[in-house]
C-alpha cells in the first residue's frame, strides 16, 4: 500500500494536468477593466441591475451534495453577514432543465452546479451570467486550461470548474484474498477468474457496473479506436456510433454478458454501489462519488481504487468530467454571485470540496489541498484520469446520452446486434438533433 500511495501521488499532479485532455488552450481573458462581457450571447435576466454589493435578501444555491451545501452556506454567512443564504439539493443532471423553467420565473437559484457538458446549452439559452475579467484571469495558471475551455464562449467566461471526475476500478481486497485472486490488471484476467467465482444461483458475480449507462461504457468503445464527435471531440456531424471501431467495441461489450448474466435494469445504483458497500462484490466500476458511501456505510473491508484493466493490451480511455459552478443570469445579485464564485474557487473553498464531498478539486497544483496527495482512493481515480478525455463540451451532447444509453441497453439485453443498435443510435441522435432545431 505504501508503494501504491507513492506511485499514485506522483501520478496525481500529472493527472490533474492531463485528465481534461485537449491541446488548444482556452482564450486569455481581457485585462481591460471596461471589457466586462456584454456578449453576443446576452444574459437572459438582470445583468443591467445595479450590483447589490454583498447584500441579498434570499440568495439561493443549487448544490448536489448536502454536506457540502451546509458547510458552504455556513461559511458564506460568516463572510457576507448582510446576506441570507440557503441551498437546495439539486442533482447536477437536473439543473439545466430546472433553470430553464425557474430562471425566467425568478424562482430559481443564484448559483448552480452542473456537469461541464451542459454548459454550451446553458450559454446558448442565455441562462448564465458572464463573470468578467477578474474571475477569468484568476482561473488561468490555477485550473487546468482544458477545464477552463469548457466555460468559455466568444471570449467570455460563464463558470468555474470546481471538481473533476472519472470512473475507475474499485476492489474489495478481502474478497479477492478469500478467493485467491489478485487485483486484476487486464480484462482477460477478469473473464478467466469470473468463470470460477461466479454463482448465478446465489447472485454472486466477480464484477459489476451500471451496464445501461453510456458514461460507464464509453471506454469499451474508445479502446477499439472510437472517437466521439471526431478526434478533437468537437465535430457535431461525427457521432460515429456506426463506425467499425464503435461496433467492435460494442461486440466486446456484448461478450461480457457471459460473466455478468444480469439484465441492465437489475444493475442500477443499489445493485452495484450498494452491493459493493455491503461487502458483497469484489470488483466495481464506478466514480469517486461512491467513496463517501464506502467510508461511511462500508462493511469494514479493506478496499482500494485503481485503473480500469486493459483490453487486448490497450489501456481504456474513460470519460472525465468537470463540475461547474455558475451564476444564473436571472440573479438579482450579480456582484454577490461573482463574489461567492470567487470564494468557491479559493483554496479554502476547494478544500471544502475535498473535505465534504471527497472528490478531486479542479486544480493544477493539488498540493494546496490538505490530505489530497495522501488519499489513496482519489489517487487511484487520478491514475485513471491520465487515461481519459473530457465529455465533449458541445451542445450536441444533449442528444448523445439517450441515444447511447438505448444502444448499450439493446446490446446488453440481446434485443439488437451491435451493428443494429449502432444504426438505431445514429438515427435517434439525428432525430433528436433535428427536433431541437425546429
Amino acid at each position: 500500500m505504501k508503494k501504491l500511495l507513492l506511485g499514485m501521488a506522483m501520478l496525481f499532479a500529472v493527472a490533474l494536468l492531463v485528465a481534461c485532455g485537449g491541446d488548444d488552450p482556452a482564450p486569455t481573458a481581457t485585462t481591460d477593466a471596461e471589457a466586462t462581457p456584454t456578449v453576443a450571447v446576452e444574459p437572459g435576466g438582470n445583468e443591467e441591475l445595479p450590483g447589490n454589493e454583498f447584500g441579498g435578501e434570499n440568495f439561493v444555491l443549487w448544490i448536489d451534495n448536502p454536506e457540502y451545501g451546509n458547510a458552504l452556506v455556513a461559511r458564506l454567512e460568516e463572510l457576507f453577514p448582510d446576506s441570507n443564504f440557503s441551498f437546495e439539493e439539486v442533482g447536477g443532471t437536473d439543473t439545466l432543465d430546472r433553470l430553464r423553467l425557474d430562471g425566467p420565473a425568478e424562482i430559481g437559484a443564484d448559483i448552480v452546479l452542473f456537469p461541464h457538458d451542459q454548459i454550451p446549452g446553458a450559454i446558448n439559452e442565455r441562462l448564465l451570467l458572464p463573470l468578467g475579467p477578474d474571475i477569468a484571469n484568476a482561473m488561468h495558471g490555477r485550473i487546468p486550461e482544458a477545464a477552463i475551455g469548457a466555460v468559455v464562449h466568444n471570449d467570455n467566461y460563464f463558470g468555474i470548474p470546481l471538481r473533476m471526475e472519472s470512473i475507475a476500478l474499485f476492489y474489495n481486497l478481502d474478497l479477492l484474498n478469500e478467493a485467491g485472486l489478485d487485483v486484476p490488471t487486464t480484462w482477460e484476467e477478469i473473464i478467466e477468474a469470473a468463470a470460477d467465482y461466479n454463482n448465478v444461483a446465489t447472485n454472486d458475480f466477480l464484477i459489476r457496473w451500471e451496464v445501461g449507462g453510456a458514461f460507464f461504457n464509453q471506454f469499451f468503445l474508445t479502446t477499439f479506436g472510437y472517437e466521439l464527435f471526431g478526434p478533437n471531440h468537437n465535430d457535431p456531424d461525427a457521432i460515429n456510433f456506426d463506425t467499425p471501431e464503435a461496433i467492435e467495441g460494442l461486440e466486446y461489450f456484448a461478450s461480457l454478458r457471459d460473466i455478468l448474466p444480469v439484465p441492465y435494469g437489475d444493475l442500477g445504483w443499489d445493485e452495484t454501489n450498494g452491493a459493493f458497500v455491503a461487502g458483497e462484490v469484489p470488483l466495481l466500476i464506478i466514480g469517486p462519488w461512491a467513496i463517501p458511501y464506502i467510508q461511511r456505510d462500508g462493511a469494514g473491508f479493506e478496499w482500494g481504487v485503481t485503473t480500469i484493466p486493459t483490453i487486448n493490451g490497450v489501456q481504456p480511455r474513460t470519460f472525465s468530467g468537470n463540475h461547474i459552478a455558475a451564476a444564473s443570469s436571472f440573479t438579482n445579485y450579480p456582484d454577490l454571485a461573482r463574489a461567492v464564485l470567487e470564494f468557491m474557487m479559493s483554496d479554502e473553498g476547494l478544500q471544502m470540496v475535498y473535505d465534504e464531498i471527497g472528490v478531486i478539486p479542479a486544480l493544477i497544483d493539488g498540493s494546496v489541498i490538505n490530505g489530497l496527495s495522501e488519499d489513496a482512493a482519489l489517487s487511484g481515480i487520478a491514475a485513471q484520469a491520465v487515461h481519459s478525455h473530457p465529455m465533449p463540451a458541445i451542445s450536441e451532447m444533449d442528444f448523445f446520452w439517450d441515444a447511447a444509453d438505448a444502444m448499450y441497453r439493446a446490446v446488453w439485453n440481446g434485443l439488437l446486434t451491435p451493428a443494429e443498435a449502432a444504426a438505431n443510435a445514429v438515427e435517434d441522435f439525428e432525430a433528436a438533433r433535428a427536433l431541437a432545431t425546429q
